[in-house]
């Protein structure tokens, strides 16, 4: 039985809809209010956001109820008897900010904002836990794409060597959004929001919120990515004594060349496994590429809505905590400067191992703080550095290192 049908018995045996509210109405959020828009069984009740053009923007796009309630205050979730809300701010803070008051009243809380899950997600999975409800990562984001692909893998018991993504955007960790401003005009992006890309911050953020979910960890600090064609990749990332560049396994990576997708390295031992999977042309084993060369963001959320309310289970949610990323100043920064948001002009994040990471701040936790000391370019900012405010991402990520 399909996943669609599964989800309308389970509505129709409960009795009522799904209630969702959305905080967040940028460009993820606009494509999230029009999916919704078309799911049987769900109704969006409430979208939050600070810019009020951004919410009209979003309730023009749910014909379903004219009369759905708009807010720009978190305080309005409180009103609200609710089955899931998602988060699609792409900001740590506010992400940590929505997760305390939706988990905290055994609400589900869908994240695509995985910026969020790569600084606390082993915080939120436990008060998940503590509440009896869930807390996931969106299909639609690579993460949760390549866990499909892992899924697959070992169903069919192949061994996953590594795992990753394709990456589209040229990689410059200095870039600024006054550099890209032009670029993501035409692409109708939010500047910062491409900057994250350019400057590689999201890739790491994604890879470490892989690797955490997996109990992966990456090769190396910033990882390999190297540049490859599909057919390329099973020679790539697997064991050095094998001719490729991997000193260990099980470990998360990215490529160049063959954005958007994800892809996952398999192995086996087994003689006939090999021969066949040569007859059926997958290429000369004993490593294989598994490759999906799409996913498709916001425009996958309803099938997060109807696993997690049919299923019951997480998509993505840290279990282990194997990688951070730590922020990197863009440029010579002077004690009392605002490190501003992730994809700005100070700072970037680069994957680290937790035994590499030791008292560096996280990019998320360095976000909009304040340094007490001066930073050289390109080096990592430190615990240290910063003065940090107490808010309720810091005190997750406090209580998910003790």
């Amino acid at each position: 039985m399909s996943l669609l049908n599964r989800y309308t018995n389970f509505v129709n045996e409960r009795g009522k809809k799904t209630k969702v509210a959305l905080v967040g109405a940028g460009q993820m959020g606009q494509g999230i209010v029009t999916q919704i828009n078309k799911m049987p069984d769900t109704d969006l009740v409430l979208i939050v956001d600070k810019n009020e053009e951004k919410l009209d923007s979003a309730k023009s796009k749910y014909e379903k109820n004219k009369d759905i309630s708009l807010s720009t205050n978190l305080d309005s979730l409180d009103d609200q008897e609710l089955d899931i809300v998602i988060e699609a701010t792409g900001t740590p803070s506010a992400g940590a900010e929505v997760a305390f008051k939706v988990l905290n009243r055994k609400i589900n809380l869908i994240l695509l904002n995985v910026e969020t899950e790569a600084t606390i997600g082993l915080a939120l999975n436990n008060e998940a836990k503590k509440n009896d409800c869930i807390v996931t990562v969106g299909d639609g984001d690579e993460p949760v794409a390549a866990v499909e692909l892992y899924n697959f893998a070992k169903e069919i018991s192949l061994d996953v060597i590594a795992i990753g993504k394709g990456k589209n955007n040229p990689f410059d960790v200095f870039k600024t959004p006054k550099d890209l401003e032009k670029e993501a005009k035409v692409k109708k992006m939010n500047p910062y929001m491409l900057t994250s890309f350019v400057d590689g911050s999201k890739t790491m953020i994604e890879m470490a919120a892989l690797a955490n979910y997996l109990d992966f960890n990456i090769d190396i600090d910033g990882m390999h990515g190297p540049s490859s064609t599909y057919e390329e990749l099973n020679s790539i990332f697997v064991p050095k004594s094998s001719g490729g560049i991997l000193e260990n396994t099980n470990v998360v990576d990215f490529a160049f060349g063959i954005a958007p997708g994800v892809f996952a390295i398999v192995f086996s031992e087994d003689d006939y496994v090999n021969y066949e999977m040569e007859y059926l042309k997958m290429g000369k084993g004993p490593f294989w590429t598994l490759y999906r060369p799409y996913h498709l963001t916001s425009l996958e959320i309803p099938r997060t809505i109807m696993k997690l309310m049919v299923e019951k289970e997480t998509q993505l949610s840290a279990k282990k905590w194997n990688v951070d990323v730590i922020a990197h100043s863009k440029k010579d920064l002077k004690a009392g400067t605002n490190l501003g948001s992730i994809g700005g002009d100070n700072i970037y994040g680069k994957a680290m191992k937790v035994e590499n990471s030791k008292n560096l701040a996280p990019l998320g936790i360095s976000e909009n703080n304040v340094l007490n000391s001066d930073v050289k370019k390109g080096d990592p900012i430190s615990i240290d550095n910063l003065d940090i405010t107490d808010n309720q991402l810091y005190k997750y990520w406090v209580s998910q290192n003790n």
